[in-house]
């Protein structure tokens, strides 16, 4: 690492005092105008993102950028142009697509291990950072999405939502919303900076398994559940449970496993690939094409949200 840049003095104050090798400044000029530096991160407030990142790429440098990409398609659309035409890397921070856990449910998945997924359903809520700048849709969802996204290998094509506005009008501080995708899979999110507890758990159901993520557990990360419905053949007739025997149907219950898994830090694990990616001139795991479609998901149920606040106060 070569410079940091920040306005607040307090910041860069700290960055001294940490890291005194590293030159510092308020003036993004200084970092832009360096040829020396090949690459940057942009970790600024979300509406900025753009500004920042075509700011980057225009000035030739590789680009990592914190989640989302943008504050619409647009303009995630065409930072990726941009990028391609300068031939750079473009990155966007959704650390959980580095995160073994995370992973481990896509190899599971893409093994047909938990057979035909149903629907995923997740819950990140928390008593936690209450933000200004955007609502709890565009802090957090993006998570959700690109890890629903990531795991399904798909993107959602309709959206319902309703959120709430309690402690600041106009900016949600709980969503619920629910994705649709081609495959009849469903994804159910919700989402909270203002609740009594801290969960980060995602839940995949399949025709044979279930799998539970949970972030936040130190000792069951990833929880395996060999359970399901079998329907019998002919279950499914023009006229169903015409008798007692087509009414039963065979529950499943069978082993429960907590596999162990190797966890890197994510955040570590992510900024090698960024590295790898330069070097080797690959598209990143969260490179453009992907940061669009969580931001296309993101505009999708923000539609929905603004949709229902104009009904209520119309």
């Amino acid at each position: 690492m070569r410079r940091v840049i920040d306005s607040a003095p307090a910041a860069v104050e700290h960055v001294n005092s940490r890291y005194p090798g590293l030159e510092t400044s308020p003036d993004e000029a200084a970092l832009f105008d360096d040829d020396v530096v090949d690459a940057v991160v942009i970790a600024t407030p979300a509406a900025d993102h753009y500004r920042a990142a075509r700011k980057s790429l225009q000035s030739g440098k590789h680009t990592f950028v914190e989640k989302p990409l943008a504050m619409n398609t647009a303009e995630a659309e065409a930072l990726v142009r941009l990028a391609d035409e300068e031939k750079l890397v473009l990155m966007v921070g959704h650390t959980f697509l580095y995160n073994s856990a995370v992973q481990e449910v896509k190899n599971l998945i893409d093994s047909g291990d938990l057979g035909d997924i149903y629907y995923i359903y997740s819950r990140r809520v928390n008593l936690g950072t209450v933000r200004q700048d955007v609502n709890v849709l565009w802090n957090l969802a993006p998570h959700d999405i690109s890890i629903i996204n990531y795991w399904l290998d798909d993107e959602a094509t309709s959206a319902a939502a309703t959120g709430g506005t309690f402690l600041q009008k106009g900016i949600e501080d709980v969503v619920f919303a629910t994705l649709s995708f081609d495959s009849g899979a469903v994804a159910n999110i919700h989402l909270s900076w203002l609740d009594p507890q801290k969960v980060r758990t995602m839940t995949v159901v399949g025709s044979k398994k279930m799998v539970v993520f949970d972030d936040v557990s130190a000792d069951a990360r990833l929880t395996i559940h060999d359970m399901g419905v079998d329907m019998p053949p002919g279950q499914i007739s023009a006229n169903p449970f015409e008798t007692f025997g087509q009414f039963q149907v065979a529950h499943r219950h069978g082993d429960t496993v907590i596999p162990r898994i190797p966890y890197p830090e994510p955040l570590a694990q992510e900024m090698k690939h960024f590295i790898q990616c330069i070097r080797e001139g690959s598209e990143p795991r969260t490179g453009g094409q992907h940061a669009i479609s969580v931001v296309r998901s993101l505009e999708m149920v923000q539609a929905c949200l603004d949709e229902n606040r104009s009904r209520l106060t119309a």
